[in-house]
């Protein structure tokens, strides 16, 4: 790969610093910082065979400690939105939060219980994000995908959406997509998504986490099987079970890649051990 070609052609660089919101130190090899759909395209279409991550803006993805010698394509500066009537497109770049908010400020509801869902657009689209009962799947309208170097438009039947997960991704990178809003009143829409983010708020840590480290079992938070294994509060060197909700691990300071993930190991071990439940990441794991 001629990583220099990426710096020139589309600003890439090398050696950057990786942007997980866990807040780890790392680097990347080339992070590849596409603006527009069309770049995109074009910067797959030029790593041709070459191996490559893609990611968002990294509040769910776990990068290597030190130096990660992989090239990462970002999707975090493809951002905007475009409003018609009860109808909004937007890249996969765009914040989610952002997103919302703009629909509320037209008196457009829909997104109000995934307004405080950190990360874009794209990332949601990909893991099905949802909050409260509403899922990514229940209003989006259609996905834009670069698959086999062909945009192609599917519309939610089409994107495997399950509980935490989709069709979408590597194979599949989300590009852009459209979303479905109900008129409704400016006032109550934007009092609707302070409530909801206000109970996130009050339910999960501050500071450093990727959100969710485990999926659901069975309807179950993987927070009451962790806390009922006695593990509220465990640590591995800088990585801490929050004491405020079992099912995220938060960076308590210094905390590395390795630590995050051998905690994780240990809440899958003990968790198994306790109620022979087996745990299952929800967080990526950049490298596997």
């Amino acid at each position: 790969m001629d990583a220099q070609y990426f710096v020139e052609r589309f600003g890439a660089r090398r050696r950057a610093p990786s942007f997980s919101s866990y807040g780890n130190a790392g680097t990347v090899g080339l992070l590849i910082e596409p603006r527009t759909k069309e770049e995109f395209v074009a910067a797959v279409a030029a790593l041709g065979d070459e191996s490559f991550d893609v990611a968002g803006r990294g509040t769910n993805i776990l990068f290597p400690d030190g130096e990660y010698d992989a090239a990462v394509l970002t999707t975090r500066a493809m951002t905007g939105a475009e409003f018609c009537g009860e109808v909004a497109v937007a890249l996969a770049g765009e914040r989610l939060s952002s997103l919302a908010k703009k629909a509320a400020a037209r008196g457009l509801s829909g997104l109000e219980r995934l307004a405080a869902i950190p990360g874009s657009v794209g990332g949601a689209a990909a893991m099905n994000a949802g909050a409260f009962g509403t899922e990514f799947a229940d209003v989006a309208l259609w996905v834009d995908v670069l698959a086999d170097g062909k945009r192609e438009r599917l519309c939610p039947d089409e994107c495997g959406f399950g509980y935490r997960k989709s069709a979408l991704g590597k194979d599949a990178i989300v590009l852009a997509a459209a979303f479905s809003f109900a008129r409704s009143d400016r006032a109550a829409v934007e009092r609707e998504g302070r409530k909801y983010a206000a109970l996130r708020a009050a339910s999960q840590p501050k500071g450093r986490s990727l959100g969710s480290t485990f999926k659901r079992v069975d309807g179950t938070s993987a927070g009451w099987y962790i806390e009922r294994a006695g593990l509220k509060g465990a640590r591995e060197g800088g990585a801490e079970i929050s004491q405020k909700h079992a099912g995220f691990i938060v960076n308590a300071g210094g905390g590395t890649a390795a630590d995050y993930l051998a905690l994780a190991d240990r809440a899958q071990r003990e968790v198994y051990k306790d109620c022979g439940v087996r745990l299952e990441l929800e967080v990526v794991v950049a490298g596997r």
